[in-house]
């Protein structure tokens, strides 16, 4: 019996910290990331300045691997440009108007006209199709950093 005991105690105490590491993964960081609760608030972070957003969901390991990347761009383009978040599973309609079928969905608005966006596509041309300026899975900060960097200039 007691053979028995050590082993299920001792794989209770790994389980327990295994998901005290996974937690809800939130910290400082990712307070620089606003997270989209309707398009308006997209809207008006457009009318500051270019977005960045990511479409993604909480259970996805690619979109939780693509938040420390983006918290970085946050914190780094802070007063420049903005990066939002768009959660797939509290926030679907929003979702679902920009056409996902995959996530991550990464993406930079460089503005809005005639209630229509204006995407930065990675090349630094300008085009109102979103399927050419998406960034589908797992996204490196270079890349990304490049695209806004462009979309900023755009609107300069």
């Amino acid at each position: 019996m007691n053979k028995i005991i050590m082993p299920v105690v001792i794989i209770i105490a790994v389980l327990f910290i295994i998901v005290g590491l996974m937690g809800d993964n939130k910290s400082a960081e990712d307070s620089a990331i606003i997270t989209v609760n309707n398009s308006q608030e997209l809207n008006d972070a457009l009318a500051k300045g270019p977005v960045l957003v990511e479409i993604g969901s909480d259970t996805c390991p690619a979109c939780v691997a693509q938040k420390p990347i983006m918290a970085d761009i946050a914190n780094d383009y802070e007063g420049k440009a903005a990066v939002m978040y768009i959660n797939t599973q509290e926030t679907r309609a929003i979702a679902a108007s920009f056409n996902v079928y995959s996530i991550p969905d990464s993406f930079v608005i460089a503005e809005r006209t005639d209630n229509a966006y204006i995407y930065m596509g990675e090349n630094g041309q300008t085009t109102t199709d979103r399927n050419k300026a998406r960034f589908i899975g797992l996204t490196n900060k270079k890349t990304l950093t490049s695209v806004l960097d462009s979309a900023i200039e755009y609107r300069q």
